[in-house]
């Protein structure tokens, strides 16, 4: 199974959400789609689900969704039902199926197995932590052995340090089940860590779709580089100093961690500011009235010491 969104255009008010969205995903692959919050991300993929309908566009299946191979969205909220036990939420899409009990014990006993709640069938939602709902939520999704798994902010409720342990799950999820999934985020970090490809979505179009490495090193323009995270501009006439390569370009994008940075007493640049960020030290460094950021595992410079940059690339 795969899909394509062509050219998919909504409109709200005569306000426009969406314009001329396309790209596709393919079988067994997870895409995110990044973007800031009412950027339309979560009106996309109620698209894609057949929630709300497109002004203009397309949404194609290679092999159209059924009521037994469906088409499924895990809201943010995860929308579990109160009344009802895990065991009978997970299992309620294949009650719905008109499945037998037994049939349906033995596939919900394997989706509680597989995302570690089995000690938790009987209790009730309002009795889980975040992320066990959440679990919860995505058993209930793929026991039905859905057609596309789309993700509503999956990371939104959850905790800091239990955003990444829950990407990594995601992703080991999506492969042991080989399902097409569209994960809608603004957690960068997450999506970088879980995807294949990832979209970037700024003022309602799609501004790239590439490979998480690609996205992120080699952004296409400086609006969806600087979403992504700090970068840095070097001018035409500094490409000799950081050794970046002749292009036609005026500025050469550069993430901090693809600068180097080295002790030079005649060097053209000087140490502004440092700070230390757990996992590396970073700099400010001075060139030409330019500030430059350095993220660095080396931790012995000091502010006013002159150093060279170098471009490394990645």
């Amino acid at each position: 199974m795969d899909l394509k969104v062509r050219h998919i255009t909504k409109q709200y008010r005569s306000k426009t959400v969406l314009e001329d969205i396309g790209f596709d995903v393919g079988p067994h692959e997870l895409v995110s789609i990044v973007g800031p919050s009412g950027v339309g991300k979560t009106t996309l993929l109620k698209i894609i689900a057949g929630l709300e309908t497109a002004d203009t566009g397309t949404v194609h299946f290679s092999d159209p969704p059924t009521q037994h191979h469906p088409v499924i969205i895990v809201f943010q909220d995860y929308v579990l039902f109160p009344s009802m036990t895990v065991r009978e939420n997970i299992g309620f899409g294949l009650q719905a199926q008109r499945m037998g009990k037994d049939k349906i014990d033995r596939q919900v006993d394997r989706m509680l197995d597989y995302f570690q709640i089995a000690d938790k069938g009987d209790h009730y939602p309002a009795q889980l932590s975040a992320g066990q709902q959440q679990r919860v939520a995505i058993a209930r999704a793929m026991i039905v052995n859905p057609a596309v798994l789309l993700l509503d902010e999956p990371f939104a409720n959850l905790d800091r340090n239990l955003k990444m342990e829950t990407a990594r799950f995601i992703r080991r999820t999506q492969q042991a089940f080989g399902i097409p999934t569209i994960s809608v985020t603004h957690d960068l970090e997450e999506a970088f860590s879980m995807s294949d490809r990832i979209g970037v979505l700024l003022d309602g179009r799609l501004r790239q779709f590439d490979t998480p490495k690609a996205v992120y090193f080699n952004s296409v323009s400086p609006q969806v580089a600087r979403f992504l995270g700090p970068v840095n501009a070097i001018p035409r006439n500094l490409f000799p100093i950081f050794r970046v390569p002749e292009s036609e370009t005026d500025a050469h994008l550069a993430r901090p961690e693809n600068l180097t940075i080295t002790a030079d007493a005649q060097g053209p640049g000087r140490i502004a500011e440092k700070t230390f960020a757990g996992h590396y030290t970073a700099y400010t460094v001075t060139i030409q009235d330019n500030a430059y950021t350095v993220y660095s595992q080396a931790d012995q410079f000091t502010p006013g010491q002159r150093v060279a940059l170098r471009l490394k690339p990645y």
